[in-house]
């Protein structure tokens, strides 16, 4: 898929050869999330991003995506599955053989076991994306060698994202299509064409 370890050297290859750069700070531990952890944020400490970005002018765009909740219920998490002798030896083992996608991280962000949680699949729902102000940080280099205004400036890019889920969580609940049936209904009276466009909650 093209992801790559996070570290700062990956981070700097990256930006200097001018790519766009999709980052997840708070990898496996945000998105193999715990029960009743739904859309909340896992982030390190440390502003990790925010001083390289403004090394090269990078602008840092902010977006939330908002659906997994409607597609299935966790039933198993990791304190669950920890509990069970075989799950949790399946779970070392796996670990250990697993590539280490953040390097030089510690805490629980940089040293989330591998493990695959137990769902139980519900009737589809629906994914919602939205990106939020993006941050400047062109012109900016010396002012965010200063760690406690690169840590402001992560705080307001974490702060955005946490704006972008619950403005989506908000208005989905309005969203006459958030249910695969009245989509695959309004498919079958417009046609299903792929250039036929189910609309969505207005802005």
């Amino acid at each position: 898929m093209g992801a790559v370890p996070v570290s700062g050297s990956n981070f700097y290859k990256l930006l200097s050869s001018k790519c766009h750069v999709l980052l997840y700070p708070g990898g496996v531990r945000e998105a193999l999330h715990r029960k009743g952890e739904e859309y909340k944020l896992f982030w390190p400490e440390q502003s990790e991003f925010v001083r390289m970005a403004a090394r090269f002018g990078a602008k840092i765009v902010p977006f939330g995506a908002v659906g997994e909740d409607d597609i299935a219920d966790l039933l198993l998490d990791y304190e669950d599955q920890m509990k069970i002798p075989f799950l949790k030896g399946f779970i070392e083992e796996i670990t250990d053989e697993a590539a280490k996608v953040r390097v030089g991280y510690d805490g629980e962000v940089g040293n989330q076991d591998v493990h695959f949680p137990g769902i139980i699949p519900k009737v589809p729902g629906r994914f919602y994306y939205y990106f939020g102000k993006p941050i400047e940080t062109q012109g900016r280099k010396q002012e965010l060698r200063d760690r406690e205004k690169a840590h402001q400036v992560y705080l307001e890019v974490k702060s955005e994202v946490e704006k972008c889920l619950a403005y989506l969580r908000e208005k989905r609940e309005n969203d006459p299509y958030r249910s695969i049936f009245s989509r695959l209904q309004y498919q079958a009276t417009h046609g299903f064409s792929s250039q036929v466009e189910i609309p969505t909650f207005e802005l």
